[in-house]
């Protein structure tokens, strides 16, 4: 009697193709093979029959059970073993089990003879609750701690084993696992996500953005002694992955944003759609209305979902290996300890001297960041199939592809970005700088004005009404002059200064009863004091007599010692300092023993300029050490007496 559960070639219901498309979607590749196996053997009692070697289906399995129990090939008894899919049994299968095996080939297909397996038990169990309420907290403790913890709070008989509950945590999804211990924007970077293609856009298509904090210090370019980390702001084409504008500021703000686009824009034409974040740098009036104005469609990505950005975040890894070439890097990946010596090192350096050789100038700081930009677009882009972000914007341009652009003269109209002041008697303030045109000056006070100004360019701002008419361009401090005119100041100083010279050369006189020079100070700017207060000596045409020389030695010497009793020569600090270092000087010079810390000081003192001063007051007027002696320390009440 041939056993056939129904005729193989008829078409299988809709159920039976359901459960076999369900059995074949979830086995194993282990699974895979015991059916094949199977199948090996359900093919020997087929040609069996087709071979009429036994005359009935029974018959044929009880032949190959037979078979693999006693007298089988090597070769069929591992095929055997794996059909089985029992270790006790080995190659060993009875006769009923092939005939069921196949049936079940007949029924369902290679599906049916796929063995089944236990599968996970994903009921939650009754503690899971309240272990997870010690589990999922933004602390991530461990399981072992959340353990004791739901242990030391669970009632004795309700307690499952620690492996009983990483069991059921190795069946939690991973948002399920992690909710809790993470928020929403953490837990979605481990969720699957969605790949963006840019294949089909052309240039200019869609733009992106976004700022950057440099990750190391820049001297700060406004304020002396202080270092700072500068904002970089890129826009990106995503189609050809090619930096279009850029600007560098103090900080992320409109202003940054606008500078960048307005240069872009000038260099590569206006984009279709404008892609950022929703940052306040991009997310307020004065973008927007700039935007609108060029017919840009704006969008923003969800919030904190920089993954979404890809391209213009990849970017910024740019600046990042830059800031990483300066000894200023302030990055994850810098050393701690290096870092701390940098930083106290520059703390030092400008607190004493206001600058730092660590720190670079904000001029190389721009020059820096432009240069590798250019670097950028001119190196091969991995997504750009070996061409390099330029290479690819030359190429559609070669291809007939044209950017649209705007006038110059509408392009800084348009974006040059803009604020509400009010004018004040010809003068609009921005900035806390006043800019003047006198054509304000029309204005009553209180007018409310538009001021277009330019980020790189602070000389001067653009007025207009609030309309848009351009009323005036006033300049920075246009109504400013000197408080008294330059030549009159200096008339005014040199009289000063000869009044000065003619009282002292009148005491002069009224002393030695001799005419002083007058010698006039605004063409004589090289002369020394020396000259200034120098007698006037007739000259002779015979030689000057013995008696002569001597009363000039005289007068001069008279001279001087009414300079040293005159209240700019009086004795001060500095003289008798000058007096002591060359005191010290000569006891050098002459071999005497001298301690370190006055070699030290007079080398100090050599370097400073008040040793220059000195010794030209001292060379001057004929002044030595012996003319300033040590103070004499004064005598305590009622010591001894010499």
């Amino acid at each position: 009697m041939q056993l056939v559960a129904r005729d193989s070639t008829a078409e299988p219901n809709q159920k039976t193709t359901a459960i076999a498309v369900k059995r074949t979607a979830a086995i194993t590749d282990e699974q895979r093979g015991i059916a094949q196996a199977r199948v090996r053997l359900i093919r020997l009692i087929e040609r069996s029959l087709s071979e009429q070697t036994y005359n009935s289906l029974t018959s044929a399995c009880r032949g190959l059970a037979d078979l693999l129990s006693h007298r089988a090939a090597q070769d069929l008894i591992e095929v055997a073993r794996v059909a089985n899919d029992h270790q006790k049994d080995g190659h060993r299968i009875s006769a009923r089990t092939l005939l069921r095996w196949y049936g079940q080939h007949q029924t369902f297909g290679e599906a049916g003879l796929v063995p089944g397996r236990r599968q996970k038990d994903m009921a939650v169990p009754p503690w899971a609750p309240a272990f997870l309420k010690f589990y999922q907290r933004p602390t991530k403790p461990s399981v072992e701690d959340a353990y004791r913890q739901f242990v030391a709070a669970a009632a004795a008989d309700e307690v499952p084993s620690i492996h009983q509950v990483r069991r059921f945590l190795s069946k939690l999804s991973v948002d399920a696992r992690e909710k809790g211990r993470m928020g929403p924007r953490e837990i979605i970077k481990k969720l699957p996500f969605k790949r963006r293609k840019f294949e089909d856009l052309l240039p200019n298509d869609v733009w992106t953005a976004d700022g950057h904090t440099f990750d190391a210090e820049v001297q700060h370019p406004f304020y002396t002694g202080k270092a700072f980390r500068p904002e970089i702001t890129t826009y990106l084409d995503i189609r050809t992955r090619r930096i279009v504008g850029w600007s560098v500021e103090l900080a992320e703000s409109a202003v940054a944003v606008l500078d960048a686009l307005r240069y872009g824009v000038k260099d590569s034409g206006i984009p279709a759609v404008l892609y950022v974040d929703n940052g306040k740098g991009y997310d307020n009036e004065a973008v927007a209305g700039v935007l609108e104005q060029l017919g840009v469609v704006f969008t923003t990505s969800l919030p904190y979902r920089s993954q979404a950005r890809g391209a213009i975040e990849r970017v910024h890894r740019i600046y990042v290996d830059l800031a990483k070439r300066l000894p200023t890097y302030i990055g994850a990946d810098m050393d701690p300890e290096a870092s701390t010596k940098i930083h106290k090192l520059t703390r030092a350096d400008l607190q004493g001297k206001g600058h730092s050789a660590a720190l670079i100038t904000w001029d190389r700081f721009v020059a820096e960041i432009e240069r590798t930009v250019a670097e950028y677009n001119a190196r091969i882009h991995s997504s750009l199939h070996g061409l390099s972000p330029a290479d690819l914007w030359q190429h559609a341009t070669d291809q007939g592809w044209t950017p649209e652009t705007l006038d110059p003269e509408m392009l800084d109209h348009t974006l040059r970005p803009r604020t509400l002041r009010t004018v004040q008697r010809g003068e609009v303030r921005l900035w806390n700088r006043r800019y003047f045109a006198l054509a304000l000056g029309a204005y009553d006070a209180g007018t409310q004005v538009q001021v277009g100004y330019d980020v790189r360019d602070d000389s001067r701002v653009w007025v207009h009404d609030l309309e848009g008419r351009l009323l005036a361009v006033a300049e920075k401090d246009g109504n400013a002059t000197p408080y008294m005119p330059d030549s009159f100041l200096a008339d005014a100083r040199a009289k000063r200064e000869q009044a000065q010279v003619t009282r002292l050369a009148q005491k002069i006189e009224a002393k030695t009863g001799q005419k002083v020079t007058h010698i006039e100070l605004e063409h004589q700017r090289g002369v020394t004091l020396d000259q200034v207060l120098r007698p006037e000596i007739p000259a002779q045409p015979e030689p000057v007599q013995r008696e002569d020389v001597a009363e000039l030695q005289r007068t001069q010497a008279q001279v001087v010692e009414l300079m040293r009793e005159s209240e700019i020569y009086r004795e001060t600090d500095d003289r008798r300092i000058h007096a002591h270092w060359l005191r010290i000087e000569a006891r050098i010079d002459a071999g005497d023993d001298v301690s370190t810390t006055d070699r030290e000081g007079l080398a100090i003192y050599r370097r400073s300029p008040q040793h220059q001063a000195m010794s030209d007051l001292f060379e001057s007027f004929g002044l030595t050490e012996a003319n300033f002696p040590p103070r004499q320390a004064k005598k305590e009440p009622g010591g001894n007496r010499a």
